[in-house]
């Protein structure tokens, strides 16, 4: 496979015009048709004032219409910025200024301060009587591609650049079952993840589907369209175990983007399919390991072993390897990472070492090296000089009956430092109380505080617990 992103794009097209690339409402869309269709948009676009090099944001929510607008932005060598068309415009201007975005590709009525707007015709850009693709030279392989947002330790976002040889690397590393098949990732395509994989699929020959559903429509959709490849967020695989209906039987399900406990693994395999795969990445990376059917049993916290081009120590403090079993910061480098954050040097300094990604996970890898994931480094809670990892917390309350999910969180305290919380989503009849007490008997002076019941646990986009949140309403006297 070429390292070139777009020649691997039109390669796939030009060797499966009548594959199925995308299904929506409006149809299917062919290989074929899909290649021709992003190379008159690209032509359009340039014909209304973008050059190579200019910054785009897509404000786009039509999945099919999007996902055109990024594979033309390649096209004409634009890096792009997701700008979700449901943000407020306090943060739409943070992002346009932090990224130096030129010009916003939006929807039809969509208004803007920030920068000014493109609203693509795209009926007359990408029908068949359209210029068939644009003058200007396809970019480089280091040219960058996008600028993916992520969430900082601090609150403030992370802007991470990928150039279109790391896209095309990050794609070789998906973990797939089979060539081909229909993918299904029943989000918007205007979150990270989702788009993530709709782009791979384009390069890999996979069939997207474009489909907004409610949980518990996912089984029937995925038995209506043939899918063969499930991926969903922690959030939905909850959701989905509460369904009554189960996903057709011999569909892959992969679900990552945060921690996925024992108990919450047990369940989903007992009671929507055994195919479940864990999934874990970065942004910065791509796909760094993922544990199948085979390893949930005994390795309930396993992530899997790293895939094949993925290099992973465990370090402590210094940099300094670890032997196996003992936990440390996680560090990684993949052909595909990126290289540094735009406009940050400090964090940059802090998280790319020596040709190593540092992000700030923790976790061991067992003696057949199996990692084994533990939180983030950065979720730490000092109590009285102690060191207490909200995993340590979560992982015994987990095993408690009644918890369907669980998130640990400091209470800030002038006095004590970080007073450990527990927040708990529980089944009708789950014993708080108890729970508080069982958590004592394992864990000491390490154990919560004080249980609070939640409807649910705040995350963010990527389905990552929010524990400032969760601070913070602890901290104005919510949860007393």
């Amino acid at each position: 496979m070429d390292s070139s992103f777009l020649v691997s794009f039109r390669n796939t097209c030009g060797q499966h015009p009548e594959r199925p690339a995308l299904i929506d409402a409006q149809g299917v869309l062919a290989f074929g048709e899909y290649g021709a269709q992003v190379s008159r948009l690209a032509a359009w676009l340039e014909r209304h004032g973008l050059r190579p090099g200019d910054v785009v944001g897509i404000s786009i929510a039509d999945e099919r219409r999007h996902m055109l607008a990024s594979l033309a932005l390649l096209r004409l060598g634009c890096p792009q910025v997701n700008i979700a068309s449901h943000d407020p415009p306090s943060a739409r201007q943070a992002l346009v200024a932090r990224c130096g975005i030129a010009a916003i590709l939006a929807d039809e009525g969509e208004r803007s301060d920030a920068a000014p707007l493109i609203v693509p015709d795209f009926e007359q850009a990408t029908s068949a009587l359209a210029a068939g693709d644009a003058a200007a030279p396809v970019p480089g392989d280091e040219a960058v591609a996008s600028l993916f947002t992520g969430s900082g330790t601090t609150g403030t976002f992370k802007v991470i650049p990928i150039s279109h040889r790391s896209t095309m690397l990050q794609a070789r590393t998906r973990s797939m079952v089979s060539q081909t098949g229909v993918e299904y990732v029943p989000s918007p395509v205007e979150f990270l993840y989702p788009k993530k994989h709709r782009l791979r699929s384009a390069v890999t020959g996979y069939t997207s589907l474009l489909q907004a559903a409610d949980h518990s429509e996912i089984p029937e959709i995925c038995r209506r369209f043939g899918v063969s490849l499930l991926r969903l967020s922690p959030a939905q695989a909850q959701s989905l175990i509460e369904v009554a209906d189960r996903v057709p039987e011999g569909i892959a399900v992969y679900v990552g983007g945060s921690r996925i406990p024992g108990p919450m693994r047990a369940a989903f395999r007992n009671r929507q399919t055994p195919l479940l795969y864990v999934e874990y990445g970065a942004t910065e990376c791509g796909n760094i390991a993922v544990a199948g059917p085979d390893m949930h049993a005994r390795y309930p916290d396993g992530v899997g072993r790293p895939l094949p081009g993925v290099q992973l120590e465990i370090t402590d403090d210094a940099g300094r390897p670890l032997p196996p079993n003992v936990e440390g910061l996680i560090r990684i480098r993949t052909p595909g990472m990126a290289s540094f954050y735009l406009g940050d040097e400090e964090l940059t300094a802090r998280m790319f070492r020596d040709g190593w990604f540092v992000g700030g996970d923790r976790g061991a890898l067992t003696d057949d090296g199996v990692l084994v994931f533990g939180g983030r480094a950065d979720d730490m809670m000092i109590l009285n000089s102690i060191n207490i990892f909200p995993a340590e917390i979560e992982k015994v309350a987990e095993h408690f009956p009644g918890v369907i999910e669980c998130a640990a969180f400091p209470m800030r305290s002038p006095v004590h430092g970080d007073i450990p919380m527990l927040a708990v989503v529980g089944a009708d009849g789950c014993d708080l109380g108890a729970l508080m007490s069982y958590c004592r008997e394992r864990l000491g002076i390490r154990a919560p505080r004080k249980v609070i019941g939640l409807p649910e646990i705040p995350r963010n986009a990527q389905g990552k617990v929010v524990r400032r949140e969760l601070s913070a309403r602890a901290s104005q006297g919510e949860f007393q």
